[in-house]
């Protein structure tokens, strides 16, 4: 019986063995199938951080330009009314120059108009004071 023992012994421990030989070899074979599976889902969500990279730079990108494009609107629509506005203010200073020169020749010539009146009647004064004093003369030269 000893030997039937024995070689129980050696048929459990080659069955032993043979199983954990497979247990073994079944859990490599589950380990690669998960560092696969691991690698696999890494790939996945680099390529899928790459592609939400690479949309928020395009996002990015486009609100930029959009933002340029709206600053350079707002800054011509601005530099438009600057100078309309220049142009308005030398308008109104060049009509308001104008005027003025205007009034400042009518002034001079109401002045002059009026400064001839007094010499005109000034002469008229002299004349007919010389006319009396000529008189004056006359009468008592005679």
């Amino acid at each position: 019986m000893s030997q039937v023992s024995s070689s129980n012994a050696t048929t459990m421990k080659q069955n032993i063995e043979s199983a954990n030989k497979k247990q073994a070899a079944d859990l490599r074979k589950t380990e690669q199938a998960f560092q696969k599976e691991v690698k696999h889902v890494q790939e996945d969500n680099e390529k899928e951080i790459h592609k939400i990279k690479k949309d928020y730079e395009i996002q990015i990108s486009t609100e930029k330009s959009e933002g340029e494009v709206k600053l350079n609107k707002v800054r011509n629509t601005y530099q438009k009314k600057v100078e309309d506005e220049t142009k308005r203010y030398e308008r109104l200073l060049s009509d308001l120059k104008q005027s003025q020169s205007a009034q400042v020749a009518e002034v001079n010539d109401s002045h002059e108009s009026i400064l001839n009146k007094k010499i005109e009647k000034h002469k008229e004064t002299l004349e007919q004071a010389q006319m009396k004093f000529d008189e004056e003369r006359a009468k008592l030269d005679s």
